[in-house]
């Protein structure tokens, strides 16, 4: 039996600066060498004849349904993952705190590896089985190798990530278990990621796959991120946001989030796009320094920047979806701030303790960034807004303990417990 095929987009990957067009099942062998993400074109005409908000209504809530929108031939390579589907809240607290009467999270940390990077890297496992891959391979801090282990395990494929040594014990823990060969990588040099440096030269010399969640290596994983966009959408009756904040390290995630809000308003599906936000630590801001100096995407300078914060996530120095990014930031008419560790510190608490929201620092870092953008006048308490919460704070147990004191045990005594209670 003939296998069905689909395809919406064009299969020539083509690079945003020198315009070279190259074939996608020869992304790795022919890559270009401008250091872009080689970018994919989709048929809107065809998309608008074969989708409908009818027919998404149809289907299950989850990030499979807007198969059309991803960059698959064939649907049965698609994993089915339970990715997607996330609860979208509204907050309570701390919106009541800051006078916004429509703030809402979207729960992220609800994904099958806890963390946002199952989107884009179901999609990039997705096509390296359509190509026949038998080795992927990535750099993480982790949430992105963890995300790679969950789908290379269910794609029958082997996964070798590598890490810089200072990952935590619980993200080594979830690749471990999952079945990924796991390389620490100690760092050389000030500035420069080693993991990303070994990753680099393994894939090339020994003919795996790359599947990170960032930049030139892989254009396919990119459009897997839109599928939360298209969710918000559709939690939200296809009202559109004022307002989305984004914590943001390489870019992958506010570039793909604001390419689905664009595709949505392309098929007619809603009349305008947010403005998006970039929120930053400032001891690892080069995006925000971008965007205040009005950085052309395509000619992005590097930043002197040492990248220490408790948001382990976000301290990329070189952010290799920049352009993407100042793209969204400059298209959307958003902005961009840094954040002090303090703020990302108290907010991250406050979500937890208020909101009962377990986020790892990463993932609540935007909290941080609407606090500023509120107090100086910039959102409106009238703005509807939403923060995506990226990853769960299963992931970073230890940098989430160093900042809490825990108390002494005690003898199962009452009025030990009663001075206790009373400190």
């Amino acid at each position: 039996m003939k296998e069905k095929t689909m395809r919406f987009y064009d299969p020539i990957l083509i690079c945003p600066k020198c315009k070279k067009k190259i074939q996608e099942k020869e992304f790795i062998s022919k890559k270009c060498n401008c250091g872009f993400r080689l970018r994919l074109n989709f048929n809107y005409e065809q998309l608008k004849e074969a989708i409908s908000k009818t027919l998404l209504s149809k289907r299950i809530f989850n990030h499979n349904r807007y198969v059309e929108f991803f960059p698959i031939q064939n649907p049965t390579n698609l994993i089915q993952s339970g990715t997607g589907g996330t609860s979208l809240i509204k907050s309570h607290y701390i919106a009541k705190k800051l006078g916004l009467k429509n703030l809402y999270f979207k729960l992220e940390n609800q994904n099958p590896s806890g963390s946002f990077k199952d989107r884009p890297i179901s999609i990039g496992v997705s096509k390296a089985k359509e190509f026949g891959a038998k080795t992927l391979t990535a750099a993480s801090s982790g949430n992105a190798g963890a995300a790679l282990a969950t789908f290379g395990a269910k794609a029958n494929k082997k996964v070798v990530v590598f890490v810089p040594e200072v990952t935590t014990l619980e993200k080594l823990a979830q690749l471990t278990l999952l079945g990924a060969k796991v390389i620490r990588v100690k760092n050389m040099q000030e500035g420069v990621d080693s993991s990303i440096f070994l990753f680099k030269e393994a894939y090339n010399r020994m003919g795996w796959t790359p599947c990170p969640s960032f930049g030139p290596f892989n254009p396919f994983q990119f459009e897997g991120t839109k599928s939360m966009a298209f969710e918000i959408c559709e939690q939200m009756d296809f009202n559109v946001p004022d307002w989305v904040l984004c914590p943001t390290g390489s870019g992958g995630l506010i570039s793909g989030v604001f390419k689905g809000f664009k595709e949505f308003k392309i098929l007619d599906f809603i009349k305008s796009v947010p403005k998006m936000v970039a929120v930053q630590p400032e001891q690892c801001s080069p995006i925000v320094e971008s965007f205040r100096k009005r950085v052309d995407p395509l000619n992005f300078m590097d930043w002197n920047f040492t990248p220490e914060t408790i948001a382990s996530g976000l301290a990329d120095p070189h952010p290799w979806d920049a352009d993407s990014a100042l793209e969204a930031l400059y298209e959307s008419k958003g902005e961009a701030v840094s954040v002090s560790e303090e703020d990302i510190i108290r907010t991250h608490s406050e979500c937890a303790k208020k909101e009962g929201i377990f986020g790892e620092p990463t993932g609540t870092a935007a909290l941080a960034g609407l606090e500023r953008l509120v107090f100086d006048g910039t959102i409106d308490p009238t703005d509807v807004i939403v923060i995506p919460i990226t990853g769960t704070g299963f992931k970073d147990i230890k940098s989430i303990l160093n900042n809490k004191k825990l108390r002494d045990p005690i003898n199962p005594s009452i009025d030990e417990l009663t001075r206790t209670l009373s400190q």
